[in-house]
């Protein structure tokens, strides 16, 4: 009886202490979007390759992608707003670190919002 009450002790005494450890993990913080982000119609990916940061879309249900570097950064700290240029439109990324699993996309021809969406992360990386 002896050694099962020493070993209900010890296990008793450890769980929580693993637990403890567990729970106190600190989240963290994103400093930039990354991920692919999505709703119905449209998927964005969202990823840093060779030190520069990098946007892959498409139209959901179709093969065609649009690739674009040289991102520009503007915003504030709370509303990141990340911007690629292609010819006459402008790919736009808002987003919030607040809340790190939304973005808004938006595209622009000359000045001319075409595309406002917000889009869900569906995967990290």
């Amino acid at each position: 009886m002896l050694p099962r009450l020493a070993l209900a002790t010890l296990l008793g005494l450890s769980v929580p202490a693993l637990v403890d450890v567990v729970v106190e993990r600190p989240a963290i913080a994103q400093s930039q979007p990354i991920g692919t982000f999505q709703d119905d119609a449209w998927e964005v990916s969202l990823s840093t390759a060779y030190g520069e940061y990098y946007y892959r879309g498409r139209a959901r249900g179709s093969s065609d992608v649009l690739e674009l570097w040289n991102v520009e950064l503007g915003g504030t700290p709370s509303r990141h707003i990340y911007r690629w240029y292609n010819g006459n439109y402008t790919y736009q990324i808002v987003w919030r670190p607040a809340d790190p699993d939304f973005i808004r996309l938006q595209v622009f021809e000359d000045d001319i919002e075409l595309l406002n969406r917000l889009l869900e992360r569906t995967r990290v990386r």
